[in-house]
């Protein structure tokens, strides 16, 4: 009798361990596919991002000095994605995937439809030419655009970024 008690006991301490390793392997695979949409979501912002001109100057002047060039960030008169006119609106930009059961507007990215939970902080500036990696307070004929995508379901973030050069 306490032999198949305790062979019982030890079924049941082997069953939980199993079920403990199963719930953390499904956390794993939950937290890839987290990772590996906001890798999408990232991607496809930044080929958006890439189809606009360096600076909206560049739109009206065949010759352009640096300090020609505009400030980050959109104009007053500016919205997504409507007018949306050079790379540098997307700075301070926060999207985010629409909640269930709201209707979808023109101010969604393509790429946050279907999606729930995420949202994206853009940030462009103007960084040194010769070292990418440190921001520039004048302008520069080069601006980095960062990306951090996050999920309210995982708690890394993932970060992109694209540096632009004209």
């Amino acid at each position: 009798m306490a032999l198949t008690i305790a062979a019982f006991m030890l079924l049941g301490i082997v069953m939980m361990n199993f079920r403990s390793l199963n719930f953390e392997n499904e956390e794993v695979l939950d937290t890839n596919e987290y990772t590996q949409k906001a890798i999408a979501i990232g991607r496809s912002l930044i080929e958006e991002i890439q189809e606009k001109p360096f600076d909206a100057v560049l739109n009206t002047k065949k010759i352009v000095k640096l300090e020609d060039l505009t400030a980050c960030g959109p104009g007053s008169w500016e919205s997504y994605p409507d007018n949306f006119n050079d790379m540098d609106d997307f700075h301070r930009q926060v999207f985010t995937s629409p909640e269930l059961g709201d209707s979808l507007t023109t101010a969604t990215p393509q790429c946050l439809r279907g999606t729930w939970g995420y949202t994206v902080r853009c940030d462009v500036r103007y960084v040194q030419d010769s070292n990418p990696t440190v921001s520039s307070y004048s302008r520069t004929w080069s601006k980095l655009v960062t990306l951090v995508i996050t999920n309210e379901f995982s708690d890394e973030p993932v970060t992109m970024s694209y540096l632009a050069t004209h």
